[in-house]
């Protein structure tokens, strides 16, 4: 910060400084392209330091796992030094990156990394936040880019560190919650902890985390609420989701009605959900 004050910065690397003091001219942005460069660096030796470890667990537990910290750094300095031109900024700025990375020292490979991360730097949101990551082909499809932990791990931190350093009020628990199940779902496809289970396993393993969950709840009414539900509920909703939505059945039924609600709000994740109980065919 105080050599890109100084104006030394865009002298010493003057791909960044043709991006010094640039408006960006959308609803998310609050700083200029140099300030959210550095502000994103920041984020990123904050997670190092443990500063971070309650607002972003997983970055704070895989950052030990990192093995090459000055990629990292070299890609969240650079990931967006190809705004303001007409091509895609992403693919622009790799290009770029990969005449600068040279000249700061790094190695080919550290320098293909790099590359490799700025070119994909919104990949990672991008997916969890569209593509639906509880279908098993998102999460093939997303590991077979990845290609490896190391590359998942890289990513996630500077695709954390880049949404933060975007505006104070971008990041929320929601955001982080997604890329946190995208990370869980992908890893053991990329770690070789991945085996395939037939769906018939699946489901029954579902119902049974179910009733060890609902154990202290009558029998009948466990086994008359399993028999409500085809097989996608048991493999989608969390057995904590399924708990609460039996016992909205009770409470609406005991009521005499068949219309019901109920509306929690996790405060990890920063949701508010709400479920609705209503007459099918």
């Amino acid at each position: 910060r105080r050599m890109n004050e100084a104006g030394v910065l865009g002298r010493m690397i003057p791909e960044f400084g043709r991006v010094v003091s640039m408006m960006q001219y959308n609803l998310y942005h609050h700083y200029t392209v140099d300030e959210h460069l550095i502000r994103t660096v920041g984020i990123v030796s904050e997670i190092e330091r443990g500063e971070s470890a309650s607002k972003h667990p997983l970055s704070h537990d895989i950052f030990k796992a990192v093995a090459n910290r000055r990629v990292l750094y070299v890609a969240a300095f650079l990931h967006d030094i190809g705004k303001g031109r007409p091509e895609d900024h992403s693919i622009l700025g790799a290009r770029i990156a990969s005449h600068v990375c040279p000249r700061l020292g790094l190695t080919q490979a550290e320098t293909d990394l790099v590359v490799w991360l700025i070119q994909n730097h919104l990949l990672m949101s991008n997916i969890a936040q569209s593509r639906d990551i509880a279908d098993p082909k998102t999460i093939r499809d997303f590991a077979d880019m990845m290609q490896s932990v190391e590359r998942l791990r890289l990513l996630l931190v500077l695709t954390v560190a880049d949404i933060r350093a975007v505006g104070p009020s971008t990041w929320n628990g929601w955001k982080g919650q997604l890329l946190r199940s995208l990370y869980y779902a992908t890893e053991p496809l990329l770690s070789g902890a991945y085996q395939p289970i037939a769906l018939s396993e699946r489901v029954e393993t579902g119902i049974a985390e179910f009733r060890k969950i609902a154990a202290s709840e009558p029998p009948e009414r466990v086994q008359a609420y399993i028999d409500r539900h085809y097989a996608d509920y048991w493999l989608k909703t969390s057995p904590t989701k399924q708990l609460e939505h039996m016992r909205l059945v009770q409470r609406t039924e005991a009521a005499g009605r068949n219309f019901g609600t109920d509306f929690p709000t996790d405060t990890v994740t920063a949701i508010s959900e709400l479920s609705l109980l209503a007459p099918n065919h």
